[in-house]
Parts: C-alpha cells; sequence; structure tokens
C-alpha cells in the first residue's frame, strides 16, 4: 500500500488561486499537490506513474489552442482507469455536465461561493478512499496516529457545521435535534434557503451512535433523473458507454448519514425509486442486478412547500409520510435576529483563520445594531458572505457602521430594491449594481467577472462600457 507522503493530488488549472486553494485543502489531509496548467504535461506526468495519484482536478477550460478537460480526462481515464476525477467550470452547463460523467468524472463543481466546500469533501473523500486511514492501523504506532487523525476529522467537523446562536428558539431546535439523534428514523428539515439545514444534518449525525461513520450529502436539485440515479445508487462497469464503476451515495453512506437537500425538486418518478430504499434499505447500481444491502439513516431537506406540492401531484404522499417521522423547521434569521451579532462574530472568526492579512478582528455595537436590524431574505449564508465582502475591504481592526455598504446590497441573490421609475429603468439600475457587484467580487477582473455572472467576456465588457464602468 502506498505511503501517505507518495499520495498526490493531480491539479489542470491555469488560475494560481485555484492551485493554491487545493493545496492547501489537501495539505490538511496529508496530501501533496502537482499541477500544470499544460494538460499535455499532466498527462505525461500520469502515463510516468499512475499510482501516487489518488484524485486529479481538471478546470474545463484550460485556454485556447489547448485541449478541453473533458479532452484530458478521456485520455486520462485510458491510462489510469482507477484515477478519481473532478471537473471545475466557470459555467454551468448541464450538457457538460452530463458529459463529464459519462466521461467518468465523480463530481462537476461550478466556480463559485461554494467551491472550497465541495472540493475540501472530494478531497477529503479521496483520502478515505485511498485507504490512509487503514494503513494507519496496522500497528500500535498507527492506531495512535489513526485515534489522533480522527479526532482531527471530528474537530473539522464540528468547525465546519459548528451551530451558532443563543436565542431561545435555537435552543429549542438543539434540543429537538438531541431527542432526534439517537432515533434511527428519517428527519424532514424544512426552511427557508439558506436557514443552515445542512448544519442541523450535521449536528443530527454528529450527535447520534452514527457519529463515526460517514456523513454524506446530495443536492438533489442540481441533477437530473439520470445523473441522480447513477450518483445515488452507483453504476455498475460499462453501465453505457464506456462508463467506469462507481460507488453510490447511499453506498458510501453505510453506518452512517445521508443528508438529500432540495427533495423537494426530486423528478417524481424517481421519488419512488427513493422510497423503496428507505424502506428496504436495498438496491441496485443502475446496468446491475446484483441487490446492496445497507444501513442508512436519511435526513431530508426543502425549502419548497411540500404541502402544495403534494396537491399539485408532484411530491408522493407516501414518501412525505415515510421521510417525515419528524419535521423540523428551520427558523428564518430575522426570527432571530439577537443571534445575527455572534453569528456575524463567527464568520469573522472563520475568515481571518483561513485567509492571512485579514485585518479586522470584531464589529463595533453600531455595526452589530445594523447587522441585526436587517432581515436578511437570503439568511445564514447570505450574512456569511456580506461579512466576508465587509471583511476583505475593511483596513482597521474593528468594523464600524459606516464600513458597511448599503443593506440592500447584502447578498447577490438578494432582490432589487422596489426603487422609482419606470420597469425598464428599475431593470437597468439592478444590472448596473449586479455588474459593479461583480467586479469589486472579482477584484475589478472583468474576466473573472464575467465568469461570476456566466458572460461571454465581449457580453460583459459591452455592458459595463455602456454604463460607463471603467475597470
Amino acid at each position: 500500500m502506498a505511503k501517505i507522503e507518495r499520495m498526490k493530488v493531480l491539479v489542470v488549472d491555469d488560475q494560481a488561486e485555484i492551485v493554491k486553494l487545493v493545496a492547501e485543502l489537501a495539505k490538511a489531509r496529508g496530501l501533496e499537490v502537482e499541477s500544470f496548467s499544460d494538460p499535455d504535461k499532466a498527462l505525461a506526468a500520469v502515463k510516468k506513474d499512475a499510482k501516487v495519484y489518488t484524485l486529479a482536478i481538471l478546470d474545463y477550460d484550460l485556454g485556447r489552442r489547448k485541449k478541453t478537460g473533458l479532452a484530458l480526462l478521456e485520455e486520462l481515464r485510458k491510462v489510469a482507469p482507477e484515477l478519481r476525477a473532478v471537473m471545475l467550470s466557470g459555467q454551468g452547463s448541464i450538457q457538460l455536465a452530463v458529459a463529464a460523467m459519462k466521461a467518468g468524472a465523480s463530481a462537476w463543481i461550478e466556480k463559485n461561493f461554494d467551491l472550497s466546500d465541495k472540493l475540501e469533501a472530494n478531497i477529503a473523500r479521496a483520502a478515505e478512499l485511498s485507504g490512509l486511514l487503514d494503513e494507519l492501523s496496522a500497528t500500535k504506532e498507527s492506531n495512535r496516529e489513526l485515534s489522533a487523525r480522527v479526532d482531527f476529522y471530528q474537530e473539522e467537523f464540528y468547525r465546519k457545521y459548528r451551530m451558532v446562536g443563543q436565542s431561545p428558539i435555537i435552543k429549542d431546535l438543539l434540543q429537538q435535534v438531541e431527542r432526534l439523534a439517537p432515533i434511527p428514523r428519517p428527519v424532514l428539515l424544512r426552511g427557508e434557503r439558506g436557514t443552515g439545514k445542512e448544519l442541523v444534518a450535521a449536528a443530527l449525525h454528529q450527535a447520534s451512535p452514527r457519529k463515526n461513520g460517514p456523513f454524506v450529502t446530495l443536492n438533489c436539485a442540481a441533477l437530473s433523473e439520470g445523473l441522480l440515479e447513477c450518483e445515488l445508487f452507483g453504476q455498475e462497469e460499462n453501465a453505457f458507454n464506456n462508463a467506469p464503476f462507481r460507488r453510490g451515495r447511499f453506498e458510501m453512506a453505510h453506518k452512517g448519514t445521508l443528508f438529500l437537500d432540495e427533495i423537494g425538486n426530486m423528478p417524481y418518478d424517481f421519488q419512488q425509486k427513493i422510497l423503496r430504499v428507505l424502506e428496504y434499505q436495498s438496491f441496485e447500481r443502475v446496468g446491475g442486478g446484483q441487490t446492496i444491502k445497507v444501513d442508512v439513516r436519511v435526513v431530508a431537506a426543502t425549502n419548497a412547500d411540500l404541502d402544495k406540492e403534494m396537491k399539485r401531484g408532484r411530491f408522493r404522499e407516501d414518501l412525505y409520510d415515510r421521510l417525515a417521522f419528524e419535521s423540523i423547521r428551520l427558523p428564518a434569521l430575522r426570527e432571530r435576529r439577537e443571534d445575527v451579532p455572534q453569528l456575524a462574530a463567527h464568520f469573522l472568526r472563520l475568515l481571518t483563520g483561513e485567509v492571512p492579512g485579514i485585518e479586522p478582528e470584531r464589529f463595533e455595537p453600531d455595526a452589530e445594531k445594523r447587522l441585526a436590524a436587517h432581515d436578511w431574505p437570503g439568511n445564514i449564508r447570505e450574512l456569511k458572505f456580506f461579512v466576508e465582502r465587509v471583511a476583505y475591504r475593511t483596513r482597521r481592526s474593528t468594523i464600524r457602521a459606516q464600513d458597511l455598504p448599503p443593506l440592500e446590497r447584502a447578498g447577490a441573490e438578494a432582490a432589487p430594491e422596489a426603487g422609482t421609475g419606470d420597469f425598464r429603468q428599475r431593470v437597468a439600475e439592478f444590472k448596473r449594481k449586479l455588474i459593479q457587484d461583480a467586479l469589486t467580487r472579482s477584484g475589478q477582473d472583468r474576466e473573472r467577472a464575467a465568469k461570476l455572472l456566466k458572460l461571454s467576456p465581449q457580453e460583459f465588457a459591452d455592458m459595463a462600457d455602456a454604463m460607463g464602468l471603467d475597470s
């Protein structure tokens, strides 16, 4: 079995910041990184010694006159068919995602605010699949190292999924989690977007007898029915053209917890298959006939009104009954305003711990009051991104009220303000705000700003020039 120091992550991307991010995440998992901007050189390195690589992270767009990441992946599968691969893209495309999955990619990740978390999950999974923990358990010395590593993972889990707040509504929520955690039945989490449903799912897992087992997540809204079936149940080799063997999320979550986010967006016909797995804890991989038995606790989440969806015939009543052994409603941030200062301080501490050079250490009371007074339609996620943007722009140890930008622009998902003027004027103003925000977030780099808005560089430049916005 390979030694830890020989396990490498292959990165093929021409963006230095992406390579740096992967290097930091891989180092935390005891993995090295070898990066290339030239796909042909990356292919040559794998041909030379494929066994040293445990994961390949490939950018789809590698620049003009260079083969795409998808073409590189197809060539890598020929020389290293067991190599796990993740495809990155600056722009979302269902067609490209399907093509990447068919070519053997284990994940398709857009370069957005969730990039770090998604990369971290894939790197951690690759490290586990490489057998690092099994190797450490071989001797007494290895057992001590394994114990330390498990402690590390549990600390990381707690840091990432820690629930912050002292309001009565949050205390009641935590008590409900504590009561439900030991009961091996499905739980349905309901609440607005950004309210922390994954955090509650993780808390249920961590407080349960399954806490030493895997915690596996999947966003059901992000995949078509065909891809969803492969992701959840896995696929046999050659289940379709050149398809590699892969384990599904249910199999990966054996003896642990599977978190199914946005289950209200799951295709209606596919819901029957999920119901069957919940009832019998068994399934078959795509293209296979062998029945796989598992022991998985499912926690599902949605921001959809399932009562209305059932009346409209878009969500199965029997699946709802099976999922909702108990239902937990997550409060919106406007319902727990007293927690906002503590949450803001928490996100600030996380950022300063991750990014060198961030100067602010705390919010002044007047700034905390302004934050608590805002409704935060995007809830905790919106507050987190707002705090991070304010923190990197502020050049002092404290953040004052006057350092906060207008709160109606707090999140990229915030709705346009009512304003004045006719419809066209208000739409034009909202477009201007989107362009300005993208330029700010990209450090005035128009090409990166265009990718954030999923526009071509020329489309972005034309709009920015028409608005008189200089970069």
